[in-house]
């Protein structure tokens, strides 16, 4: 039961058999796929340790490039890929690895080395809980990451500023995976939801017969993040006249439980959370400036997912398999036209927003890809807001793209939507490469 799986993925099947020979000797549980869709459909239903990917799929091809593709469709798993070619190209190599493979063999390969290669990556993917919700492949996220790297294995304070939705409690969860207190608690605690009169007892705790209705004793924040993790969010909402209650704790490092008779320490890692502006707070008397240099060590601003389009198409595929899960659907495919509808919205409610327009598609998807019929935007938000952002060309793709959509891809209807003669469209959607709309009227 507690055998690592590995998955191999080759059109070859004596390839595929000496594989698992080798790997169900050395203790290994393996699946087969001969392909990338039989690769996504065993994905959808399970989580190896590793990946051993071939680069190519078609007897006459040796670019890498369907290797390539298939990794940028497992990367969002976060499952190690190592990769195989019987090619010595130590440019692909590098594509590869420049692409998020954890490692390169050529074939015929050394066996010794093999094994050593996939125990190493499986022991270091094991060795820590991964999140696999955790999407940062465009450059603004890879520059965030590099800096939570820094910063997870100590134990500064830090504050997290980001726009609601965009993942602030995400990232924390993703800083405490990362730190040395892995092994213990996260505890989340939404400040703007506590009662003002549940304040001390939820972060502090209390013994019975502490207040009328303490009819047992009760672990607070601190007490059940010991040795762990504790993420204040939306910290800014915490009423001016309970800070300094948390300040004293935060400058001495010691907190009394209500009804108890002596203090204990503190040894939990502090993150807290806001999407309000606390110089602004601060400088309106809203927010006490000493408090605010206890919790900000070190400041971290999440960007909104309008600044991170790159990251789009992941968070998709990963909602996509993960309310697929959830509602027992087959693994479903994201059509290029929704994918840039999607691209192409501002997305004022960030990452939770998408994840609702995403959780919709899927509910109401009864075929086998996701089509822009099946994505509910608001477009008054999408038009308001998109403008300054695009070019005129880039306007005019996304205007074509959303009154498909509200005329259900009817050509007929969409062109005299838009003012223009049917050949129009079409040569406006040849040139922006809009494929897979029903061209029905």
């Amino acid at each position: 039961m507690n055998q690592p799986t590995i998955l191999v993925v080759d059109d070859d099947d004596d390839i595929r058999f000496a594989l698992t020979l080798l790997l169900e000797q050395a203790g290994y549980r393996v699946v087969e796929a001969d392909g990338p869709v039989q690769c996504m459909q065993l994905l959808s239903r399970l989580t190896p340790a590793l990946v051993l990917l071939d680069m190519n799929f078609t007897r006459d091809t040796t670019s890498g490039k369907e290797g390539l593709a298939l990794l940028a469709q497992i990367n969002p798993l976060n499952i190690p890929v190592i990769l195989m070619t019987a090619w010595a190209n130590i440019e692909l190599a590098v594509t590869g690895l420049q692409n998020g493979a954890k490692d390169f063999i050529e074939k015929p390969w050394r066996k010794e080395k093999l094994l050593s290669q996939i125990a190493n990556h499986i022991k270091s993917v094991t060795a820590k809980p991964v999140d696999t919700s955790w999407i940062a492949q465009s450059s603004a996220m890879q520059s965030l990451e590099t800096l939570i790297k820094q910063l997870a294995p100590t134990d500064a304070n830090l504050l997290i500023l980001g726009e609601n939705g965009t993942g602030k409690s995400q990232l924390a969860k993703r800083i405490h995976l990362l730190s040395g207190r892995c092994e213990a608690p996260l505890i989340s605690l939404n400040m703007g939801a506590l009662a003002e009169s549940l304040f001390e007892s939820e972060l502090f705790g209390h013994h019975k017969g502490a207040f009328t209705d303490a009819k047992q004793d009760r672990l607070g924040a601190f007490s059940r993040a010991k040795n762990g993790t504790l993420f204040m969010d939306e910290i800014g909402t915490l009423p001016f006249h309970l800070q300094p209650k948390l300040l004293q704790v935060l400058e001495t490092g010691e907190f009394t439980p209500l009804g108890a008779n002596a203090s204990e320490n503190i040894n939990v890692r502090l993150i807290a959370a806001t999407n309000q502006d606390l110089a602004s707070a601060i400088t309106n008397g809203q927010f006490r400036q000493d408090l605010y240099y206890r919790l900000n060590t070190f400041v971290i601003r999440l960007p909104a997912l309008r600044e991170r389009k790159d990251d789009i198409s992941a968070l998709c595929e990963h909602f996509i398999n993960q309310f697929a899960a959830k509602y027992n659907k087959p693994i479903l495919l994201l059509s290029a036209s929704a994918r840039e509808l999607l691209k192409n919205h501002p997305w004022p409610g960030n990452i939770r927003e998408l994840s609702h327009v995403i959780e919709r598609a899927v509910l109401i998807c009864n075929g086998e890809a996701i089509e822009i019929s099946h994505i509910m935007l608001d477009y008054q938000t999408t038009q308001s807001q998109s403008i300054p952002a695009l070019t005129l060309e880039e306007l005019e793709k996304q205007r074509i793209v959303e009154v498909l959509q509200q005329h259900n891809q009817q050509i007929t209807a969409a062109a005299k939507s838009l003012g223009i003669s049917r050949n129009a469209l079409y040569r406006r959607m040849e040139k922006y490469q809009l494929e897979g709309l029903d061209e029905s009227f």
